[in-house]
């Protein structure tokens, strides 16, 4: 048993999309409420307390699940890998979220592969997988339901470590959450207690493509405003030019 606690805690949460991934990082945070529909666009950060425990969610796009990184669209890759830019100097933990009432056959796996790998391999070590919609399960533990639905979602399992965790979002309870929060603790003690860091090729790559998307938006912003003046500049010369006359 662990007994230590971590003041601060960084969590990223990842997975394709409809999968519950806000709904993960609502009920982390005790913030009660329903997923609106709408689907996550950027990277974001949230923060609370759980206990005495400072927590950083960073909540992230979702691909689709079927299919791989290769087929998803920059912009939401770009999202995934600028993920780890909004916790410096980096996560603690990543929270793979999978949705329990769908099948999970081997496209799944390798789209899922595929997308982690963005972050790079040693990503595996620090990733809890945990599985939404527990109330789908019905009388079944989660233990029969990863025995029952095949090698796929067993060799995913198994890539993490077998470190897996089941949430029923429709349930208030604080002990589905302790048992997390004790989880994702034990696999934070299992690397040393250390932040996750890609390796260098890939923290460079991260790093360039953030750099792009801030100078593009900084762009777009003096785009506005260029656009903005010579409009006002209009305006005001046509008001000139009737009062004038």
């Amino acid at each position: 048993c662990i007994r230590k606690t971590i003041p601060k805690l960084q969590i990223i949460l990842l997975g394709s999309r409809s999968v519950g991934k806000t709904s993960v990082g609502n009920t982390i945070l005790g913030i009660m409420e329903q997923e609106d529909g709408r689907r996550t666009a950027q990277s974001v950060a949230r923060h609370g307390f759980v206990g005495k425990t400072e927590i950083t969610l960073v909540d992230t796009p979702g691909w689709w699940k079927s299919l791989r990184a290769f087929d998803t669209l920059e912009a939401i890759k770009e999202e995934v890998m600028r993920s780890m830019f909004l916790c410096p100097p980096g996560p603690h933990v990543f929270l793979l979220v999978i949705d329990a009432d769908a099948s999970f056959k081997a496209k799944h796996l390798d789209a899922v592969t595929t997308h982690m790998e963005l972050l790079g391999e040693g990503v595996w070590r620090h990733t809890v997988v945990v599985f939404t919609r527990g109330d789908w399960l019905g009388p079944n533990t989660i233990e029969q339901y990863i025995e029952g639905e095949g090698e796929a979602i067993q060799s995913l399992v198994e890539q993490c470590g077998n470190r897996y965790h089941v949430i029923d979002n429709k349930k208030a309870d604080e002990t589905q959450i302790t048992e997390l929060l004790e989880k994702i603790t034990w696999t934070v003690a299992g690397n040393g207690w250390s932040h996750f860091f890609p390796d260098e090729k890939i923290f460079l790559t991260i790093e360039e493509k953030t750099r792009r998307v801030e100078e593009g938006a900084r762009l777009r912003q003096s785009q506005v405003k260029a656009k903005r003046k010579s409009l006002r500049g209009t305006v005001q010369s046509s008001s000139i030019n009737v009062t004038s006359k």
